[in-house]
């Protein structure tokens, strides 16, 4: 698959999961950038669609037709009731757009959305997490890129690759929970993204520790111990210098 044609199918569909597409991202991380980006702004657009109409907004819009003249009263009754829900889309898009760079500028809240976003492609209890299992030398191939190295396996891992996380390269990792899978984030540091140790919302919660060669993060819903999970990561994570 060339680039062109990768393009038209991740643009078509971010969220895919067409054989032949996966291929040709498994080892491009410039494409898996392109991806995940997609995947995101796809997100992100959803979310908008779902800002509520204001309540004042059918009164408006009445007000608006009334100037019309009577003969064209009917014909452009639907017409006005679509171009403001459409003005009322764009704005909130727009709303959006200038919100993006600055809604996510704490390792925290970053680190939520990006669950919260894939959460639905991690279901540990069934066929397709344990047919996703990742052995320790997989894991191990893809932690020399931040000069580090699990020394055991930690539980059940289902997922490890590598994510843009605020425009880093970073690594995403999944563990089968209690209940619920537990995401783990190894992120290169920034200065650009506030450090937060704790941080949590109605449904999940979050610890940060910060090493010398990147900040692991651990995010999980409230079954699980989040400082047994940092402390069996500070123990079996050895960096190198």
């Amino acid at each position: 698959m060339d680039d062109l044609q990768f393009r038209r199918a991740i643009y078509s569909d971010p969220k895919s999961q067409d054989e032949e597409l996966l291929a040709a991202m498994d080892k491009d991380p410039n494409r898996q950038k392109i991806a995940h980006d997609m995947s995101l702004l796809d997100e992100k657009i959803k979310q908008a669609l779902q800002v509520p109409v204001p309540d004042d907004l059918c009164n408006k819009l009445i007000l608006r037709q009334t100037l019309a003249t009577h003969q064209q009263h009917k014909r452009k009754k639907r017409l006005h009731l679509a171009m403001a829900a459409s003005v009322a889309i764009l704005g909130a898009l727009f709303i959006n757009y200038l919100q993006f760079n600055s809604a996510y500028n704490n390792l925290g809240d970053y680190s939520l959305a990006h669950v919260y976003h894939e959460a639905e492609h991690f279901a540990d209890n069934g066929a397709n997490a344990n047919s996703r299992l990742i052995s320790l030398a997989s894991l191990n191939s893809k932690m020399a890129t931040f000069n580090g190295n699990f020394t055991d396996v930690l539980g059940k891992l289902i997922f490890a690759d590598y994510c843009r996380f605020g425009g880093m390269k970073s690594l995403h990792l999944v563990y089968q929970g209690k209940t619920s899978p537990v995401n783990v984030f190894i992120v290169p540091k920034d200065d650009q993204m506030t450090f937060i140790d704790k941080f949590s919302d109605q449904h999940l919660f979050g610890e940060s520790a910060a090493f010398n060669q990147a900040n692991v993060i651990v995010v999980g819903d409230k079954s699980e111990s989040l400082n047994q999970w940092q402390d069996k990561l500070s123990k079996n994570i050895n960096w190198t210098i």
